[in-house]
Formats: structure tokens, C-alpha cells, sequence
């Protein structure tokens, strides 16, 4: 009997260890998420257009 709850209790462990893994797979599958916005966390910024110079040298 000892053999059969230990073989219940490693069954049910990699059940929920696959399920969890399985449900992070499927929460990344689009792609990551954007964090929520909170006091600590802003909200990304618009980045500016880029200026109209050719120049683009950046050690100038």
C-alpha cells in the first residue's frame, strides 16, 4: 500500500507540474504581456519622429 500512495502522490505531482508549465506556454503564446501601469510602473512614452537630417553620423 505504501508503494501505491507514493505512486499516487508522484502521478498528481507531475500532473500539476505539467499542467503549470502547459499554462505558461499557453499564456506566452502571443507573445509577452505588457505590464500594468502603476504609480512605480508609467506608461511608455511615444517616442519623438525622427528629425529630417541626413546626417547620421552619431560620433559627430
Amino acid at each position: 500500500m505504501t508503494l501505491a500512495t507514493a505512486f499516487r502522490t508522484a502521478l498528481v505531482t507531475v500532473a500539476i507540474a505539467g499542467a503549470a508549465v502547459l499554462g505558461t506556454q499557453v499564456a506566452q503564446a502571443d507573445g509577452p504581456v505588457a505590464p500594468a501601469t502603476t504609480a512605480g510602473n508609467p506608461a511608455p512614452q511615444a517616442t519623438p519622429s525622427p528629425s529630417t537630417t541626413t546626417d547620421t553620423n552619431p560620433w559627430d
